[in-house]
């Protein structure tokens, strides 16, 4: 096991926040008299990142400008309400404990904002030894984009091919495609299992638990 490592995606694989971002979203569109979206269609709002929220959120024939001022005004609104109901997925912690205690190098790879994903990993994961933790940060390419992913594997010193990409969206299952990881989709996310076999996603987990089952393949 220890020649194999994990990178995890946040939101939707390790914690439910989707009625925290469209609670905040929602406060934010209604301050600027625009519409307002159903929780359930936060599902296919979020994965890109905030600007991407805003951008599917607001209409589409918003301005840059405006879309910026939303922007600006969700972070401020998130920052206040994130932690009101977010909260890890069942299973998360103990599948965490395990992974630990095997000395398996574990890392996350999230499209949030880097001063919100560090958040969270400090409110809920202190207690695990994340050894690489990267949200989103200006100038620095987007999941997708394989750059990060394959600075984590170069800081592991695995080679890419041994570490399991985990995520609940076509974002994630591209990113461990073009990093040459091993992609793997979870069941409980956000986006369900028929996209993430589409895109290429090699194994689908049921459960947490199941995570641990993939180090014995």
């Amino acid at each position: 096991m220890k020649n194999k490592a994990i990178i995890f995606d946040l939101d939707g694989t390790l914690i439910d926040s989707l009625k925290d971002i469209a609670i905040s979203a929602n406060l934010v569109l209604e301050e600027f008299n625009l519409p307002l979206h159903d929780i359930s269609e936060y599902k296919n709002f979020v994965g890109g990142g905030a600007s991407v929220l805003v951008n599917n959120c607001v209409p589409k024939n918003s301005n840059e400008d405006l879309k910026q001022k939303v922007l600006n005004r969700f972070k401020e609104v998130y920052d206040q309400e994130h932690h009101l109901n977010t909260q890890p997925y069942d299973g998360i912690y103990e599948v965490l404990e395990q992974l630990t205690k095997q000395n398996i190098k574990i890392g996350i790879l999230s499209n949030k904002p880097h001063y919100f994903t560090c958040k969270y990993v400090e409110e809920f994961f202190s207690d695990y030894n994340f050894l690489e933790i990267h949200g989103q940060k200006e100038n620095v390419p987007k999941k997708p984009n394989p750059m990060v992913a394959l600075e984590i594997a170069n800081s592991f010193n695995i080679k890419p091919e041994n570490i399991f990409f985990v995520g609940d969206s076509d974002v994630d299952i591209k990113t461990a495609i073009n990093s040459k990881m091993i992609p793997v989709g979870v069941k409980w996310g956000f986006r369900g299992p028929r996209e993430l076999i589409e895109n290429g996603a090699k194994y689908i987990v049921d459960t947490p638990k199941d995570i641990l089952k993939l180090f014995e393949k």
